[in-house]
């Protein structure tokens, strides 16, 4: 039989099947589904350009502990492994606010595309990181090492 209409007059989209991942209740570790391809919608400097350093280091120098969190979320939240790097990303930038934002989605405020990457953004992420960053550990290294190398007039009194 048809799928009846919804009363706006379109058909209710299908079901569609993620492939979320599986939970080994004895080692506590998430296994990937074997229709889930792996691959992220995007690389660790694309992880970098949305959502700065920290998902960065992460996904860089702790892979494994970075792909237990994407398939957790996909798993918990029921999403697609896209929309769960984006989250995953977005909570390890700032825990605080993803998780204001989950709030304000549960009371119906529009959900947020943690995977768009905002041009204006990542032009800000470049400057500070080719630009500003350098030059502030390069007073930090200069101011330390004149310090070391010429300490000035000693306080203690002989």
């Amino acid at each position: 039989p048809p799928i009846p209409a919804s009363p706006s007059g379109k058909k209710p989209p299908a079901a569609s099947k993620l492939p979320l991942p599986t939970l080994d209740t004895e080692t506590g570790r998430y296994t990937k589904s074997p229709n889930d391809d792996g691959a992220y919608p995007y690389d660790a400097v694309g992880s970098a350009l949305r959502h700065g350093p920290s998902p960065f280091l992460t996904r860089t120098f702790n892979a494994d502990e970075y792909e237990q969190g994407i398939l957790k979320y996909m798993l918990s939240a029921n999403v697609d492994r896209s929309e769960a790097t984006g989250n995953i990303d977005a909570k390890l930038n700032n825990a605080m606010d993803w998780s204001y934002q989950k709030m304000a989605e549960k009371n119906g405020k529009p959900k947020v595309d943690y995977t768009r990457l905002d041009r204006k953004q990542a032009v800000l992420t470049v400057v500070w990181a080719l630009g500003i960053t350098p030059l502030a550990l390069n007073v930090v290294f200069n101011t330390a090492d004149q310090f070391i190398n010429s300490p000035g007039p000693s306080v203690i009194k002989q």
